[in-house]
């Protein structure tokens, strides 16, 4: 990896972002005693300084590629291209079907004799109101982008204004899950006192074609060139206005995973109608999904097996241990940018 390359963020003393540096840099501040080691929930390596050091930051934009079920970031610092991500998002039909089954079941418990909550129909109040199908999605992606605003000096974000006239035409229902939520997504990163330039799809592809950033039609690859082609362009041309080299190395944020219960409890008859509490959210007081791990063994938490730690390995496999030496809330990464930093 060339020095060259400013692939280290770095925060201040009270932990703002300050302009990117390269790992040789990085490694002379912390031998030097003046900065320290941390890490993105990406797996990125940065530095924080311990020290007070100067505030002045190149412009930095973040291109966003909307998609159904995969999503382009892009980071732009100066004439650079720092980071690329792309954004396996939650499986929508899944979500769905997992929330039908769960009014069927509390419909069913009301009239049961076990814990259960009155039926509220006078509590709902349709203003911003969102489906909560839809707040997961809406809810990936501001976890992605709260992390990025987190790690860099962002000012600008070049933003991809999804819409369709589902009036005139009936192929596009598909369009529909990407521009539900736009206004929550605008009025967060807007919070951050953040200023959006907003284009329109054809425009994106005109953008990607004038900077020359080829794309493929395999959309789901782990690769530049099926997302955030279409993020750098958005990015490059709200400042730089010219092409950027990208930087191919791309982190995959896998957010796929949701955690599945057990309906047998739900479902079957029990004597006296009254159930014991059963399959939870956590295991051993830690919540499903969480990133775990043994010296040897890293995984995905998803249940527990006979008083051991079940989670998935990187082949989706499950597995068991008894014990686990470490507990993380980091993303799910594949592919990541860096994964080791310097010695110091």
């Amino acid at each position: 990896m060339s020095d060259k390359k400013h692939d280290v963020f770095v925060l201040d003393v009270k932990g703002n972002p300050l302009t990117p540096t390269n790992f040789r840099k990085a490694k002379k501040l912390i031998r030097g005693g003046v900065a320290k080691k941390v890490w993105s929930k990406f797996g990125t390596f940065g530095i924080q300084m311990l020290v007070e050091t100067r505030k002045e930051k190149p412009d930095t934009t973040s291109g966003i590629d909307h998609g159904t079920k995969f999503e382009g970031y892009s980071i732009v610092c100066g004439e650079e291209n720092n980071l690329n991500i792309k954004l396996d998002l939650p499986n929508k039909q899944n979500i769905v079907k997992k929330l039908e089954e769960r009014r069927i079941l509390r419909r069913t418990r009301r009239q049961q004799k076990c814990r259960r909550r009155e039926a509220r129909f006078s509590n709902r109040n349709r203003n911003g109101f969102i489906a909560p199908s839809q707040m997961v999605m809406i809810n990936s992606r501001l976890k992605v982008i709260r992390e990025l605003i987190k790690m860099y000096p962002i000012n600008y974000v070049g933003f991809e204004d999804v819409c369709f006239n589902h009036a005139k035409h009936k192929w596009g229902k598909n369009f529909s899950t990407i521009e539900i939520g736009k206004t929550k997504i605008r009025e967060f990163i807007k919070s951050f006192g953040i200023k959006i330039f907003e284009y329109k799809g054809y425009e994106t592809k005109e953008l990607r074609e004038k900077y020359n950033y080829k794309k493929i039609t395999n959309k789901s690859k782990d690769c530049f060139e099926s997302h955030c082609c279409d993020s750098l362009a958005l990015a490059v041309d709200v400042v730089v206005g010219d092409r950027v080299e990208p930087n191919k190395n791309l982190i995959v944020v896998d957010d796929t995973y949701r955690p599945v219960r057990r309906k047998l409890f739900d479902t079957q008859f029990k004597k006296g109608g009254i159930k014991d509490k059963y399959s939870k959210g956590t295991v051993f007081g830690l919540r499903k999904g969480l990133l775990v791990g043994t010296p040897k063994r890293t995984g995905q938490l998803c249940g527990e097996d006979r008083g051991a730690f079940r989670y998935y390995d990187k082949y989706n496999k499950r597995q068991s241990v008894k014990k686990l030496d470490w507990i993380s809330s980091n993303f799910i990464t594949r592919g990541l940018l860096q994964t080791n930093s310097p010695t110091a």
